[in-house]
């Protein structure tokens, strides 16, 4: 296997498919290490005056730049012996267009627009199924972190959550879950990018609330690169959503804006 693999037209089978077990494999587990990671980590960090969100940011850290990329490099590196991402995936997608562009910018007012909409399910679902989880994982993020916090803990969150969230975890993400585990899931036809979006959405375990609403917001996602073979309009749409919760939310609560 080269590094010139690709898939000629929008769902055709790779040869390089990934079984069942396989599958579920690579999509979850990454995500259990976080999970884990951010349940151990917390309590910590939470005891040195940290919020719990930087504990989830370390996890990312080691579960998607670690974990994630490692495994793209591995897999680059196994196909073409040079320590490349790309060489593992199998979509080459050629000229980014203006027609790609307007695809990401109404893909992240979709995204807006449905987390705006329907995150008033979160409430619910926690106070009928996820109710015996700590309060500190519920709300990893204080609402008064501004007066609560000293000016170093605050450089620390803002500063991991917009590396982290916002800058690699969506790129490494996108590069695995869309880049690397959609194409090898191209037996399954038109269901492809519902069972990737689906396995995608399961593996963020320390949010198991927001499960179905991120399934709601990632599936055009998950269809437009399948449709188009070009995992950098994941990259750029999930960058962008993060991007906008980052300027939206996350920087006036970390400058006490409106408090």
């Amino acid at each position: 296997m080269t590094a010139s693999l690709q898939t000629e037209t929008p769902g055709a089978p790779f040869d390089e498919q990934l079984t069942t077990p396989r599958a579920l494999g690579f999509h979850l587990l990454p995500g259990v290490l976080i999970a884990g990671l951010f349940y151990a980590l917390a309590p910590v960090l939470m005891g040195a005056g940290y919020p719990a969100i930087v504990a989830g940011m370390a996890a990312a850290l080691v579960g998607i730049v670690g974990v994630q990329l490692g495994w793209l490099l591995h897999e680059g590196h196994r196909i073409s012996g040079r320590w490349s991402v790309t060489a593992a995936l199998p979509y080459r997608p050629g000229k980014f267009t203006w027609r790609k562009v307007a695809l990401v910018v109404g893909l992240i007012i979709w995204q807006f627009l449905v987390a705006a909409t329907v995150g008033g399910m979160k409430p619910t679902m926690i106070e009928t199924f996820f109710f015996w989880v700590p309060d500190w994982a519920i709300s990893p993020f204080p609402a008064d972190i501004a007066s609560t916090a000293s000016p170093t803990v605050l450089l620390v969150t803002g500063a991991s959550m917009l590396l982290v969230n916002v800058l690699f975890g969506p790129t490494v993400e996108e590069l695995y879950f869309r880049g690397y585990l959609l194409p090898r899931l191209a037996r399954f036809g038109l269901w492809a990018p519902l069972i990737n979006v689906s396995l995608f959405s399961v593996y963020h375990f320390w949010t198991p609330w927001d499960v179905l609403t991120r399934i709601v917001i990632l599936l055009p996602l998950g269809y437009a690169v399948w449709r188009t073979k070009d995992y950098r309009i994941g990259i750029a749409a999930h960058v962008g959503l993060s991007a906008v919760g980052f300027l939206l939310n996350t920087l006036p609560t970390l400058l006490g804006a409106g408090s």
